[in-house]
């Protein structure tokens, strides 16, 4: 009880309180916002800027959390860039930690806000506000998250509480709902960590959005690595029994020591019920300057919806760089200036194991569905000249237009230091490059560094054979 008291005492007397009024509000305190109140605070030096976030940690790198897990990064202190009084004093601002916005009311520029360690509720106003309060973990209904056996991979304390977990309790098995980003780098992570792994999916092959060749190499990396995938078996059921996790999927039972959640994110917005800011399923709809439908509210980051360059409309494309940008174009423009977002591509990459895959553009599906008449373009080449020590193999597609060979999607298979080729991939399709242009394009060659036909310029110059 003591205790209880002095983690009170502590909150109520180092940390802000929440003023009734600020300049800027911003819901969310990690890449999109923080990212929305530093430009905030460079063009206004005078404003009052409030900082509103429901849990403990600000500003920390989600996306290192698997690494962390396999004990490549020795502590989830690494992936905290701030605390929320250190980024506070230095923006001179104030970071409200352990305040969840629960209603907001665009009308009178008002949210309703639960301050969580006093347990109540406050209203505060605001003459404008960021919406920053990014994704959260899709759950199944009939698997209880409470348990101590099951986990999702989020957040720091999410982080803590697997590291945690494998240490204490030494887990010998476990299994992966989802072959995702996280479902994979987890699978990984916990191999690693001397555990086996099955991994749950309900499709055909790991990777939805990645061409079929892609997904068969990341499916034999699986078998390659005795990481059991278990395809076409969606979950029905979980229970926990004791010390063990009962698994039913198509038919079968299958007993682990622990279960993590991979399934995918959706917006955090519930809040915005009944607000007036319009929605597309939950994600935030906004132009290139980050506004709302609702003058004075802007938006960035997970929650939102993002422009894609090639489909000409708003996605939801959830990713840590797109946030921070998102965020960036959101605070300039609040604070008074006019800039636009150019958009994306989609292009990502993971690491599994000793390969990268990585992606751009459009997927196959993605193409038809936007009306597109294409045509798949595959190409294996060398990381280096063939005779170089090291040199590796690199699959290599390109989905082009087929009628005049533009550039529409990229993905590649290689060694690690292959992935740069999907950010030239990348900045190829923004600017609508052909494939006959590509095939003649100066890119480098050097045995150490790359072959004289690169994997991308191999892929390219088959169109036109």
């Amino acid at each position: 009880m003591k205790k209880a008291w002095l983690i009170l005492f502590l909150f109520i007397n180092i940390y802000p309180r929440m003023k009734e009024h600020y300049n800027y509000l911003i819901i969310g305190a990690d890449a999109a916002g923080n990212t929305a109140a530093g430009q905030i605070r460079r063009q206004d030096k005078e404003a009052s800027i409030g900082i509103l976030e429901k849990g403990e940690y600000i500003a920390y790198g989600a996306c290192g959390l698997p690494y962390v897990i396999e004990k490549k990064i020795e502590s989830v202190d690494k992936l905290v860039h701030f605390t929320a009084e250190k980024f506070g004093k230095q923006l001179n601002a104030d970071v409200l930690i352990f305040h969840e916005a629960v209603f907001l009311n665009a009308k009178e520029k008002k949210v309703k806000v639960k301050i969580l360690k006093e347990n109540i509720e406050k209203e505060i106003s605001y003459d404008k506000l960021m919406v920053a309060s990014g994704a959260s973990p899709i759950r199944l209904p009939f698997i209880d998250y409470a348990n101590d056996r099951i986990f999702e991979l989020k957040t720091i304390n999410d982080g803590k509480k697997i590291t945690a977990f494998i240490e204490t309790t030494k887990p010998k098995t476990a299994a992966i709902i989802g072959s995702g980003y996280i479902g994979l780098e987890c699978a990984e992570a916990f191999h690693e960590n001397g555990i086996q792994v099955k991994i749950f999916e309900a499709l055909d092959l790991p990777m939805p959005r990645m061409p079929i060749g892609i997904r068969e190499d990341i499916k034999k990396n699986l078998e390659t690595n005795n990481i059991e995938f278990i395809n076409n078996s969606p979950v029905e059921k979980v229970e926990v029994q004791d010390k063990e996790v009962i698994i039913t999927s198509a038919g079968k039972t299958y007993a682990v020591d622990f279960l993590l959640s991979a399934i995918g994110v959706r917006p955090q917005t519930d809040f915005l019920d009944n607000s007036g800011i319009q929605t597309q399923n939950k994600a935030v709809i906004v132009d290139a300057f980050g506004k709302t439908s609702h003058p004075d509210v802007y938006a960035a980051g997970d929650c939102a919806l993002v422009w894609h360059n090639l489909l000409q409309k708003p996605v939801y494309f959830p990713l840590g760089h797109t946030a921070n940008k998102t965020g960036r174009i959101a605070g300039l423009n609040m604070a008074g200036q006019k800039i636009e977002f150019n958009g994306i591509t989609g292009t990502q990459a993971f690491k599994f194991f000793d390969t990268v895959y990585a992606q751009t553009g459009l997927s196959e599906a993605e193409a038809i569905e936007a009306g597109f008449d294409t045509v798949e373009i595959s190409s294996m080449s060398m990381s280096k000249a063939g005779y170089y020590p090291e040199a590796e193999k690199i699959k290599m597609k390109l989905l082009l237009k087929k009628k005049t060979g533009q550039i529409l999607g990229a993905s590649l298979a290689g060694p690690l230091d292959s992935y740069g080729l999907i950010d030239t991939a990348s900045s190829l399709i923004y600017y609508k490059a052909k494939a006959h242009e590509i095939a003649w394009m100066d890119f480098i060659y050097a045995p150490p560094f790359a072959p004289v036909w690169n994997a991308l310029v191999s892929a390219a110059g088959k169109f036109s054979e």
